[in-house]
């Protein structure tokens, strides 16, 4: 018989028990992920730093096929999300970079540049986890944005880089096809 291979999986809970699911799963000692971030938030009597999900509702976890039924068993747990009749997976190396996004934090304060960056740019990545990698300006102004694509959510990531560290490979406006003067 074959052995099947254990690959990192997506679950989908239920509103905001990302939390709680998790440590059920730390009980249970299921091997899991929920990366999280800080956020500032603020109240009418005070403000504080609180960790909040990277993606709402989802979670992921890297179960054998006894620990599945455990997981499904879970309050708060609603579904495995599945792809192509399958659960959907994701690469190790998907999740080892979220994990540096998370551990990097990117809470740099920006520094201003003469650059400007419109929304549609491609710029590259020049330091950080993220060294090497283009990605699409989704936000310019005072704060610029990245898209990092998870294909397995179909969710993307926002994730707030600072100027310095970005670099225009090709404008919107050059990518923009020109007409054919036949």
């Amino acid at each position: 018989m074959e052995e099947q291979e254990v690959k990192w999986k997506v679950i989908y809970v239920a509103s905001k028990q990302e939390k709680k699911v998790s440590a059920y799963f730390d009980k249970a000692g299921v091997t899991h992920y929920l990366p999280l971030y800080r956020s500032l938030r603020f109240w009418k009597d005070r403000k504080k730093w609180v960790e909040m999900p990277m993606f709402n509702g989802y979670l992921f976890v890297f179960p054998n096929d006894i620990e599945r039924d455990i997981i499904l068993q879970t309050p708060g747990v609603v579904k495995f999300i599945r792809h192509n009749q399958k659960d959907a997976t994701i690469p190790e190396n998907q999740i080892n970079l979220i994990r540096e996004f998370v551990e990097f934090g990117y809470n740099i304060t920006e520094v201003d540049r003469n650059e400007r960056f419109e929304v549609g740019d491609i710029a590259e990545v020049l330091d950080g986890p993220l060294k090497g990698r283009e990605a699409e300006i989704f936000k310019s102004g005072d704060d610029s944005y990245i898209i990092v694509s998870i294909e397995a959510l179909n969710q993307s990531v926002k994730v707030k880089l600072p100027k310095d560290i970005l670099k225009i490979r090709q404008r919107k406006s050059d990518m923009e096809v020109v007409k054919s003067l036949w």
